[in-house]
């Protein structure tokens, strides 16, 4: 007999800080737990014996199900029958998701304190993610805890689990904990009394809880090379009909009524008792189930795929049977895709793909649609054609920019061969509005709104209208305000006689961005109008829309006080609505005004989440890879031109139209002025000035005349440049640095006075290199006071831990301590493979750890992270 309490010896520390965060949750400050570790490494033990020592408090507890396309708010589903909580109208559109959330929260709020278990979140949909982001960022002033399990040997870099963590690991709410794998000690005590060698089960196991306790249990002499093998080596004794009746609860995927059992596998319910009394299920509310999902995996992966099938077949005749609503359209699609029967697939695909995208659970909504549309056929159809846009919308969505791109063009064909030119006119407004996004497919977006007004020819309706904004907000990001305007006042009489009120929210926010992108601040107000007016109407993705225009125009027209203004009432409309893309647009933008602000670190931590929740080159990723790319080159940091130069390959065709927006070419002048390189400063610089002087785009000028004129000496400043830069290339170096010093950049007011010659000014740039930590300008600041004469020159300050670690050291450590492997931390920090290597290596040296495995874990014994 297995002991488990020798396991939960080894987890005292993991349950003792879990009881920490329960008092702190009972006395008002709220946890969300993310507890991590590799697949059997005893997470749910370990959750389990924690709410078990709780007593008689309220637990909800729900978990993600291994389905090939998680369905929408299954983990939600569970908790909200301990809750009391009503999912119907959500579930069918009648609700907008964003109300079901705050009904979870005030149904918690009102209960609490109360534990709420959310188990294996890698497998969740993304409305799951939604709800867990909305959730964290509103408990701290409650006595809720949410708990997260997660396998963190699946999520990799770019999972959205990640990702998520990512973004709320500087809540003061969130806590991370590590299951770990059992020590030879615990593996020696739970073989005790069996004939098995416990060194060599802890080396063949690797201290994995599940795996070591199926050898045991198993009581055989030698030790399988695997869990599959160990688990599979048990399910062998069942008798024939017991094993069809294991074969089925497999196959199944859930907890699953005997009765059920007994339908799919063409056994009695009966048949269940051997496979309990054989430990391989267990059994609990009145179903049955695998102890683990390795376990099932194993028995699943064994069934051959003609047996498997003829089981779907017999699930899916029983499910769809039940009342409609009852069983969830994506259960019935997972079915009908094993059972092999094509047109089930198109039915059930088709609704949960729709329900789906009704509950912003759009990554598996894709899913769904391109389940249907593999079975539809390829001959033309309206029905292909919508199942086309309906994927090409939430690819769009879902942050697939580049299969969005190509949904939308085999609608646009689909729609052609159907003969339907409106319908084919809003395919080519959805191609452009997608393209719009990446800088790179500029050229694509105009190309296909031109087309769609063609096609359309000037017959007024939806198309029209959206396509006459699209045709406004290409002019706008080309900076040519005028023409923005002029296409702004044409959107509300193309949408023909009943004009709707996001029409009408479209064109105020095409003449705001017309109007503020020349300069005006009142067209910011009337941004803030049209956001109103869509917020009034539910049409949140127009509303988000406009805090993107209001952030882009203020930072880069360097209005910081409208900006931030902006940027936390956006931030707060993007997180309560769950519109995550636009989100991190802002995340962007607001990233680069802390740049500009002087808070490097802030700015650093910001763009590196963005980069990593980006899946494309758009204009989110391009600017924050700038962020990134500016803040190494003026830190003197490794690889400094790596980021800055992958932008500008991205950028190549859009420079012209969207380089005042991005900033790749001003970024790369600077680096190359650092480098002592003024023929790279040409080659920016020159084919990007003619352009942004032509669009009279001031801020743009300016930068690359001042770093022009530092490549090749004095000049006659541009009447087009801004006038901190004007000051600057006419060698006005104090007034320059007041001009900076009042917007609040205290980076470029230092560069001013740098280039100054008195020792006062001099000395007052090299302090403020210092706080920012700009070394490279520090040190060449250094040097001029030295040749000047200056003596008592103070030495460069480093920051680094108590253990002796620099920042990018720290947060190596951090990562490693994640379970990253080297190229996973190189993808996550944007450093080569080699250059992670080098850290990794001075990290093990300065702990003075053998080895990654006792680093991680001397970090997470002394707290030791970024």
């Amino acid at each position: 007999m297995i002991d488990a309490s020798t396991i939960l010896e080894e987890r005292d520390g993991e349950l003792a800080s879990l009881t920490s965060w329960w008092a702190e949750t009972v006395a008002g400050d709220g946890r969300l737990v993310l507890v991590g570790g590799d697949a059997g490494a005893g997470k749910t033990a370990l959750v389990s014996a924690f709410r078990g020592g709780l007593g008689d408090v309220q637990a909800c507890w729900g978990a993600a199900e291994p389905l090939a396309t998680p369905i929408p708010l299954g983990p939600l589903r569970d908790i909200a029958g301990d809750l009391a909580l009503d999912l119907a109208a959500v579930l069918t559109g009648d609700e907008d998701p964003v109300e079901l959330r705050r009904r979870l929260l005030g149904e918690l709020a009102a209960r609490g304190p109360v534990l709420v278990v959310v188990e294996d979140a890698h497998w969740a949909d993304e409305a799951t993610l939604d709800v867990l982001r909305y959730l964290a960022r509103r408990l701290e002033h409650s006595a809720v805890m949410v708990l997260v399990t997660y396998r963190q040997d699946e999520v990799g870099p770019r999972h959205p689990l990640r990702v998520l963590a990512g973004d709320l690991a500087t809540l003061p709410v969130v806590r991370r904990l590590t299951v770990p794998p059992l020590t030879r000690d615990a593996v020696a005590r739970l073989a005790a009394g069996s004939d098995v060698d416990p060194g060599e089960l802890h080396r063949r196991t690797g201290g994995n809880a599940f795996f070591v306790t199926q050898v045991i249990a198993d009581g055989q002499l030698a030790v399988p090379a695997t869990v599959r093998d160990a688990v599979l080596a048990r399910a062998a004794r069942l008798q024939p009909a017991a094993r069809d009746a294991l074969d089925a609860v497999a196959c199944l995927r859930t907890r699953v009524a005997p009765a059920m059992v007994a339908a799919v596998s063409g056994r009695p319910a009966t048949e269940l008792d051997e496979c309990l009394d054989r430990g391989l299920l267990t059994s609990a509310d009145g179903a049955v189930f695998f102890r683990h999902e390795l376990a099932r995996v194993a028995v699943e992966e064994s069934i051959t795929p003609s047996r498997a099938a003829v089981f779907h077949q017999r699930a899916l005749a029983v499910l769809r049977s039940r009342p409609p609503g009852e069983v969830e359209p994506a259960r019935l699609a997972g079915h009908a895709v094993l059972a092999g029967d094509a047109a089930a697939v198109l039915e059930f695909a088709r609704a949960a793909a729709e329900q789906a995208a009704v509950m912003g659970a759009h990554r598996q909504a894709v899913m769904h649609f391109r389940r249907a549309i593999e079975v539809c056929g390829q001959a033309p159809s309206r029905l292909r054609a919508e199942l086309l846009e309906g994927l090409a919308q939430e690819c769009h969505l879902a942050d697939e920019l580049e299969n969005a791109l190509a949904a939308w063009r085999d609608a646009v064909a689909a729609w052609r061969h159907v003969g339907d030119s409106r319908r084919q006119g809003g395919a080519l407004v959805g191609l452009a509005i997608t393209a719009a996004l990446g800088a790179r497919w500029i050229p694509i977006a105009q190309a296909a709104c031109d087309d769609a007004l063609e096609l359309l020819g000037g017959q007024p309706g939806p198309e029209q209208a959206l396509a006459c904004a699209v045709q406004a907000k290409l002019r706008a990001m080309a900076f040519r305000p005028t023409e923005a305007i002029a296409w702004s006042e044409r959107i509300v009489p193309a949408g023909g006689p009943a004009v709707q009120p996001v029409v009408h929210a479209m064109s105020l926010l095409s003449v705001g961005v017309g109007r503020a992108v020349g300069g005006e601040l009142a067209g910011l107000r009337l941004i803030d109008d049209s956001i109103r007016l869509s917020q009034q109407a539910g049409a949140y993705n127009e509303a988000a829309l406009g805090y993107f225009w209001l952030q882009l125009i203020c930072v880069t027209r360097r209005w910081y006080q409208q900006a931030e203004r902006s940027y936390k009432e956006g931030i707060a409309f993007t997180e309560e609505h769950g519109q995550e893309v636009w989100r991190q647009w802002l995340r962007a933008f607001h990233a680069r005004a802390l740049l500009d602000q002087g808070c490097w670190e802030q700015a650093e931590a910001m763009a590196a989440d963005v980069l990593r929740s980006a899946s494309v080159d758009d204009g989110r990723k391009l600017v924050s890879m700038v962020v990134l790319g500016r803040l190494r080159v003026r830190r003197g940091d490794p690889e400094p031109h790596r980021l800055l130069e992958q932008a500008r390959a991205a950028m190549r065709s859009a420079e012209p139209v969207v380089g005042w927006i991005v900033g790749t070419a001003p970024a790369l002048a600077e680096a190359g002025v650092y480098a002592g390189d003024p023929d790279r400063v040409r080659s920016v610089v020159s084919p990007v000035l003619i352009g942004a002087e032509q669009a009279r785009e001031p801020w743009l000028v300016g930068e690359l005349a001042y770093w022009s004129s530092r490549a090749d000496g004095p000049m006659t400043p541009p009447p087009e440049a801004a006038e901190p830069y004007r000051l600057q290339i006419a060698g006005e170096w104090t007034k320059a640095a007041q001009a900076w010093q009042e917007l609040g950049c205290p980076y470029e007011a230092a560069v001013a006075l740098a280039d100054a010659s008195e020792e006062w000014a001099l000395r007052e740039a090299l302090a403020g290199f210092d706080r920012l930590g700009a070394t490279p300008m520090r040190d060449l600041t250094a040097h001029r006071l030295r040749r000047a004469g200056a003596r008592d020159i103070p030495r460069r300050s480093t920051r680094t831990s108590p253990e002796g670690l620099s920042a990018r050291e720290l947060e190596v450590l951090t990562l490693l301590s994640d379970g990253l492997r080297n190229a996973e931390i190189a993808q996550t920090l944007f450093l080569s493979t080699r250059t992670v290597e080098h850290h990794v290596a001075a990290v093990l040296r300065k702990l003075g750890m053998p080895n990654r495995t006792e680093a991680a874990r001397y970090a997470r014994r002394h707290g030791v992270t970024g």
